[in-house]
């Protein structure tokens, strides 16, 4: 049985290589509405045979939102969710090609002002973001408006996929720094940091033991609390970010105003409360648009 698991997991492993290797190779050649017509085909075959993911979202759903939504709406926002992930991957191979104009063209930006103000104090900017939306292309089109990004990510599973994805990052201009080791990783994020730059740190995902518990959607989660430790320590500013797909395929990110830091002197207090106070504004985009949040699939609430 336990040779039988391993293969099934050498041979998805295979075929999502094959796969966007397929999409690099062809996806330039296809019209834009084709490619997101055969996206949705194969993000809705993903949802009907992942019967376990599924499962999973449905029963994160119905935990989180069910007092507001009915059960076929769940299902339907379920159903969205599989279909951002597919367009996430499109529109990575995608947007990899596109010029500073088509860029801008297609990425709308509402509160730069924001972001501006938070840079002018020289300490740089934590920008605080989910996995929501095509959340990839964020760090390229404030890279190519001449906003220099770096982008913290964990490891991949599939060093071969990972491997690809980090070619488009670097061809857009889009650093990265991985969260292992982590006093590499610090190291790194605090030298981002004293240049007066942006670190795009996605702060959605349940950290496990490692985490803080915070109430995210009525329930303990165990969230990074890192970014805030890190914000308390180097006096960054803490800029909620996110990048939302419209009806058209285009996108908006949206910058929220500086996060005003509850100080009281008392560290591990200080780290709890403003570290709830970002996952509250995180919590708010994702009720906003429940069906461009990919972590549905994740056991965040697992403490």
């Amino acid at each position: 049985m336990a040779m039988k698991k391993i293969l099934k997991k050498k041979i998805a492993s295979f075929l999502s290589v094959v796969g966007l290797q397929f999409l690099v190779g062809t996806i330039r050649f296809f019209p834009r509405g084709i490619t997101y017509f055969i996206g949705s085909i194969l993000s809705r075959t993903y949802y009907i045979c992942a019967g376990k993911n599924r499962k999973i979202a449905l029963m994160n759903l119905r935990s989180a939102l069910g007092n507001s939504f009915s059960k076929p709406e769940l299902n339907l926002i379920a159903s969205q969710s599989f279909n951002t992930m597919g367009h996430i991957v499109l529109d990575t191979v995608r947007y990899k090609d596109f010029s500073k104009q088509q860029l801008t063209e297609s990425i709308e930006v509402e509160g730069i002002e924001h972001l501006e103000k938070a840079l002018s104090q020289g300490k740089g900017v934590i920008c605080a973001s989910a996995h929501l939306g095509s959340f990839t292309l964020m760090g390229g089109l404030l890279s190519s408006m001449g906003y220099k990004s770096t982008f913290v990510a964990r490891h991949a599973r599939n060093k071969r996929v990972e491997k690809i994805m980090m070619d488009f990052c670097r061809q857009v201009g889009q650093k990265v720094i991985f969260n292992r080791p982590i006093v590499t990783c610090m190291r790194r994020c605090i030298q981002t940091l004293d240049r007066n730059q942006l670190l795009i740190i996605e702060m959605d995902q349940n950290f496990g033991k490692e985490g803080l518990k915070i109430n995210f959607f009525g329930r303990p989660a165990m969230v990074a609390s890192g970014p805030i430790k890190l914000a308390l320590s180097t006096k960054a500013a803490v800029v909620p970010m996110f990048i939302i797909r419209k009806q058209n395929n285009n996108h908006i990110i949206k910058i929220e105003p500086q996060l005003t830091m509850d100080i009281s002197g008392d560290m591990q207090r200080d780290i709890k409360v403003n570290l709830q106070n970002t996952i509250d504004i995180i919590e708010k985009y994702i009720r906003q648009y429940p069906g461009q949040w990919v972590n549905w699939i994740h056991k965040q609430w697992e403490v």
